[in-house]
């Protein structure tokens, strides 16, 4: 009986865990797509907002145990370096476009992305 509580519970544990890193990236995908229609559209309320959305969801996958999906101790290190990264770069994106230095801000939103695709290559294995 206590395995089969154990193992449920395990079940809905890892279920939590891959809605809110659904939930998280959706945001992620919110935020760069708003920063990007802010460079687009020259909009400096859309750039803002849409890094403060990043940031947030950062925060959160700061806290998902990323060892549930990825079972390699080293990439899971990996990532954890990279949620670093992109706290620091999300920072520098954010004082860049405050300071309406748009050009280096698009050289901050391109180290995001990199960011990005960083931890989905180890995530998705691309």
């Amino acid at each position: 009986m206590k395995k089969i509580f154990l193992l449920v519970a395990m079940t809905v544990v890892i279920f939590a865990q891959e809605k809110t890193i659904t939930a998280t990236m959706g945001l992620m995908e919110d935020g760069l797509a708003t920063v990007q229609k802010g460079f687009l559209y020259n909009n400096h309320s859309d750039l803002i907002r849409g890094v403060e959305t990043m940031e947030s969801a950062n925060a959160i996958f700061a806290h998902v145990n990323v060892s549930t999906f990825i079972k390699n101790n080293t990439k899971v290190q990996v990532t954890k370096n990279i949620n670093a990264n992109l706290k620091d770069h999300l920072k520098v994106l954010k004082k860049d476009i405050k300071a309406k230095k748009y050009t280096s801000a698009t050289v901050s939103y391109a180290k995001v992305m990199s960011d990005c695709i960083s931890c989905h290559t180890i995530i998705r294995g691309w």
